[in-house]
């Protein structure tokens, strides 16, 4: 039987993954949630075919219960872990000793060109194991519409964010959840990197544009700085280290390194990523005026 360890089970990705794995529930796998809260995260909904196991990356007494019996891992790094030499290299290395056979690494588009990213040095650290890895680099998530700037949207009607005039082409994370599967139950994925996109680039103007239509009313793109930025974020009581990420990714776009678009989602799924219109549309409720 092979069991799947899904760190950050609770987030965007790994929720999405966990509810993929859950609702097709594939014969002789096991999945197994890494969540911090055992109790609260078995109240997710329609999570039926799941094992949840107390984990935490800056607790490595979590490290030997949570791997015990695992053959494969979905690694997502949480925004706010940064230095992770002190918490992630040791836990691959305990990964790497109690047998493990694959990782497959969330990580971000242009992370493997860019020191700066925490991601980066993962992605050189993979080079180090004796654990076959597949690397997703992914573009910004549309979910982030619906969390970290549904507010701004929903009360101010305003696209509150540092991206100046770049473009960057936003991936929904049941497209990437859809990839990890390919991966996961699929052989010939080893050693091999894929860059997860949307359909196509958008500046925020036009983003904001279909919000406008969609909501039928105007929202406009206020293009912040950084500085001004962070500070809102800070205001609305976000993480300080999520938002300075997030602003790291942001500074990234507005120099057009995330304007493209690749086919790996069609490879990987089968099928075209979606749009962010259509993703707009599907979760108009979030930004409705209550």
């Amino acid at each position: 039987m092979e069991k799947i360890l899904i760190t950050g089970a609770t987030g965007n990705v790994g929720l999405s993954t966990l509810k993929l794995l859950d609702s097709r529930n594939y014969p002789g796998i096991e999945v197994v949630a890494a969540v911090r809260d055992i109790e609260r995260a078995k109240k997710i909904n329609d999570i039926k075919h799941c094992t949840f196991r107390h984990f935490e990356f800056d607790e490595p007494g979590t490290y030997t219960t949570a791997l015990e019996g695992i053959t494969k891992i979905v690694l997502i790094r949480p925004n706010q872990v940064t230095d992770v030499s002190k918490y992630i290299f040791p836990f691959l290395t305990k990964a790497e000793k109690m047998g493990v056979k694959q990782i497959i690494f969330i990580s971000i588009i242009g992370a493997e060109r860019n020191r700066i990213y925490a991601n980066h040095r993962m992605e050189n650290y993979f080079k180090k194991l004796n654990v076959p890895s597949t690397i997703l680099r992914a573009s910004l998530y549309m979910q982030n519409f619906t969390t970290l700037h549904r507010h701004d949207i929903q009360e101010h009607d305003r696209v509150n964010i540092p991206g100046g005039i770049g473009m960057i082409n936003f991936i929904d994370v049941r497209d990437i959840a859809e990839s990890i599967v390919e991966v996961l139950m699929n052989p010939g994925h080893e050693s091999k990197a894929y860059e997860l996109t949307g359909p196509e680039p958008l500046d925020f103007y036009q983003i904001a544009k279909m919000f406008s239509n969609e909501l039928g009313r105007e929202i406009k793109y206020t293009r912040p700085s950084v500085i001004r930025f962070v500070r809102q974020k800070l205001v609305d009581k976000k993480h300080l280290l999520i938002v300075v990420t997030l602003s790291t990714l942001y500074y990234t776009a507005r120099s057009g390194k995330m304007s493209y678009k690749t086919a790996d989602i069609l490879k990987l799924t089968g099928h075209e990523p979606r749009s962010l219109q259509s993703f707009i549309h599907e979760y108009r409720n979030c930004w409705e005026k209550r």
